[in-house]
């Protein structure tokens, strides 16, 4: 059950990044925006060992998806007005 969740969640984060990215006007210029595609690339193993944006991660994070929960209230807020478009 716990797999299903997480990729659930992943999926969910998926969405909303990809809602934020085609509406959200300074998608490029946020830092939020920034550190969620560092996150997205840390669940792809994306990013090289030597990376410095992987090392932050790491020390900040004990996991992507620690990383993805820290985030996710933001995220949301940010892509709500474009989630329930008519």
């Amino acid at each position: 059950m716990n797999s299903y969740i997480a990729v659930m969640r992943y999926l969910d984060f998926l969405w909303v990044m990809d809602v934020l990215y085609r509406y959200y006007p300074k998608y490029h210029s946020s830092d939020l925006m920034i550190l969620a595609d560092d996150i997205l690339k840390w669940f792809n193993n994306e990013l090289p060992e030597d990376s410095s944006s992987l090392r932050y991660l790491k020390s900040c994070f004990d996991s992507p998806y620690d990383a993805v929960k820290s985030i996710w209230k933001e995220l949301l807020i940010l892509s709500s007005p474009w989630m329930r478009l008519n």
